[in-house]
């Protein structure tokens, strides 16, 4: 890396929101400590030049914080979560924060945008009967089902989502599929808008799949 901060914009998106959900504390300081006491000591085995080659680490090819000081990182990743909210649709932006954030309730209220935008053209009182009740209507399950970490026993099986909405399974199935489709388009849309904002600016690289794809 000679510069930006971050491979890609997927890479730039998953280590801010991945930075909101850690404490603010500079967890380096007593690491680079050390190796600051390790390069002045006047021995110079090689066992002790291996030790302190393995406490410096290796370069990430991912991330590029050298010269930030941990506040300074946190701002940056800052910037990148708050030009989420900036520069994208609101569900544009309600996709990728579902898809990326760690934060439960941050995950929460963006699923809860995505329900609102998928369900705007139903009439008043079916919206209303939907954020009444989410098990009225199997549109929450496939929400949390989509972003949500699996986990045996969540019970987000389709069999159970089925069970609990009175849906067939068949039919659940299906829908699930045109959801996700949809839910695709709409972060594809969101990280290529991303994309181009955070190359212009230096933060990340051009994925590399869209070398070949542009003119």
């Amino acid at each position: 890396m000679r510069g930006e901060l971050f491979r890609d914009v997927n890479v730039a998106l998953a280590t801010s929101y991945r930075m909101a959900s850690l404490p603010a504390v500079d967890a380096g300081a007593t690491r680079r400590a050390l190796v600051a006491v390790a390069c002045l000591s006047p021995t110079r085995s090689r066992m002790h030049a291996d030790w302190v080659k393995r406490l410096i680490g290796e370069p990430s090819r991912l991330v590029d914080f050298s010269g930030l000081s941990q506040l300074e990182t946190r701002a940056q990743c800052a910037l990148v979560r708050q030009a989420v909210l900036d520069r994208l649709s609101i569900p544009q932006a309600c996709a990728v924060v579902a898809l990326f954030s760690q934060t439960p309730g941050e995950k929460r209220k963006a699923v809860s945008g995505l329900v609102e935008h998928f369900s705007a053209s139903r009439p008043a009182l079916a919206r209303a009967a939907l954020a009444a009740d989410p098990l009225a209507d199997p549109l929450w399950d496939l929400l949390w089902r989509r972003y949500l970490p699996a986990r045996y026993g969540d019970g987000l099986s389709l069999r159970e989502i089925a069970g609990r909405t009175n849906t067939s399974k068949s039919a659940l199935a299906r829908r699930a599929v045109r959801l996700d489709d949809d839910l695709e388009a709409l972060e594809r849309d969101a990280l290529a808008s991303l994309e181009r904002l955070f190359v212009n600016q230096r933060v990340c690289y051009m994925s590399l799949d869209r070398f070949g794809s542009e003119p």
